[in-house]
C-alpha cells in the first residue's frame, strides 16, 4: 500500500501536541460536557463521576486511536499514528490500565442499576466501531470484509448518540437533587435533541477530516458517500437546527434552566471551528482542540457565570 501519510511521521512533535494525539483533552472534554450540563440541569454531580468520565472516554478513544495507527490515521492524522506505532505501551498497555482505573471509580462510586445500564449501552455504543473495524490494514484495492463498510455510515449518528445520552442522562441518574427542583427526564431530554444535533456537527467536521483515509480503506463514512460541500452544508444546517432546538427551549422549558447559558457558548463554539476550517484543516492537532473547544467553553460559562 502506498502510505502517502507516513512522510509526515518524522516530523517531531511538540510536547503539546503530544498531549492531544494521547487523546487527554478529548476525555478532559467528555467531563467538561457533563459538567455543563449538570449545572444547567441543577442536577450537581459528585467529583468522581467527573474522574469515570474522563477515565471511560479515555479508554475508548485510546483503542481508536490504536487499532487506527496502522491504517487510515497514518494518512489523515500522521502525528498521532506516529506517536502511537512507535510504543506498545501507549497501544496495548495504557487502555487496558486506564480501563481497569475507570471500573476501579465505579465500583467506589456505586452506581445504580440504571446508571450501570446506561454506561454498558454507552461504552458498547462507542467501542463498536473501533472493534468492528479493527485491525484494518489493507486498502481499498485489496479484498476488505463488506460488514466495515456498512457500520461506518453509523459512527457519526452513534457516537452523537452515545456522547448525548451521557451528558444529560448521568445529572439525572446520579445528581444531586436540590430540594426546589422540579427538573425531571423531559428537561434532559429537552436539552439532548440539540446536543445530538451539535454533536453530530462536530463528528461529521472530524470524517471530513479524515475522508480521503476513510475511502482507501473502504471505510464509508457519511463524509465518504457524500462529497465536502454538502458534508459542510449539512453541518451548517445542524448548526441552524441545534440554534433553534435552543430557543425553543427557552421558550417552552421550565423557565428555571438557563437553557441560553448553554446553548449560545456551544453553537457559537462549534461554529467558529467550522468557519475557521479552511485555515485549520491542514493543523491535526489545532484542528482536534478547535472542533472539541465548544465542550470546555459550554463548561466554563455555566460553572463559573454567576
Amino acid at each position: 500500500m502506498n502510505q502517502t501519510g507516513d512522510p509526515a511521521e518524522s516530523r517531531p512533535s511538540g510536547p503539546a501536541e503530544r498531549i492531544v494525539y494521547l487523546q487527554v483533552p478529548m476525555a478532559m472534554s467528555s467531563a467538561s460536557l457533563i459538567a455543563a450540563t449538570a449545572t444547567t440541569l441543577d442536577r450537581p454531580l459528585d467529583p468522581a463521576w467527573y474522574l469515570a468520565a474522563f477515565l471511560g472516554t479515555w479508554c475508548v478513544y485510546l483503542r481508536d486511536s490504536a487499532a487506527s495507527c496502522d491504517a487510515e490515521d497514518r494518512v489523515s492524522q500522521p502525528g498521532r499514528a506516529a506517536l502511537f506505532r512507535s510504543s506498545a505501551f501507549l497501544r496495548t498497555v495504557l487502555p487496558v490500565v486506564v480501563a481497569g482505573a475507570g471500573l476501579a471509580t465505579l465500583v467506589w462510586i456505586r452506581p445504580t442499576g440504571w446508571t450501570t445500564a446506561l454506561l454498558l449501552g454507552v461504552g458498547f455504543l462507542g467501542l463498536l466501531h473501533a472493534v468492528s473495524v479493527g485491525g484494518r490494514t489493507t486498502s481499498a484495492s485489496e479484498d476488505h470484509p463488506p460488514l466495515r463498510s456498512r457500520l461506518a455510515i453509523l459512527k457519526s449518528p452513534l457516537v452523537s448518540i452515545a456522547w448525548a445520552a451521557a451528558a444529560v442522562s448521568l445529572p439525572i441518574l446520579e445528581g444531586r437533587v436540590p430540594a426546589d427542583s422540579s427538573h425531571r427526564w423531559m428537561d434532559a431530554v429537552m436539552l439532548g435533541l440539540p446536543l445530538v444535533a451539535i454533536l453530530l456537527a462536530d463528528s461529521l467536521l472530524l470524517d471530513l477530516r479524515d475522508r480521503e483515509a476513510d475511502a482507501r480503506f473502504q471505510l464509508r463514512t457519511i463524509a465518504v458517500r457524500l462529497r465536502p460541500g454538502t458534508v459542510h452544508g449539512i453541518v451548517g444546517g445542524l448548526l441552524v437546527v441545534a440554534a433553534a432546538g435552543i430557543a425553543l427551549d427557552r421558550i417552552t422549558g421550565d423557565p428555571a434552566i438557563p437553557w441560553l447559558r448553554f446553548g449560545i457558548p456551544v453553537v457559537l463554539g462549534l461554529a467558529a471551528a467550522w468557519v475557521a476550517w479552511p485555515i485549520l484543516r491542514r493543523h491535526e492537532a489545532a484542528l482536534a482542540m478547535s472542533v472539541m473547544s465548544w465542550r470546555f467553553l459550554a463548561a466554563l460559562v455555566c460553572c463559573v457565570s454567576p
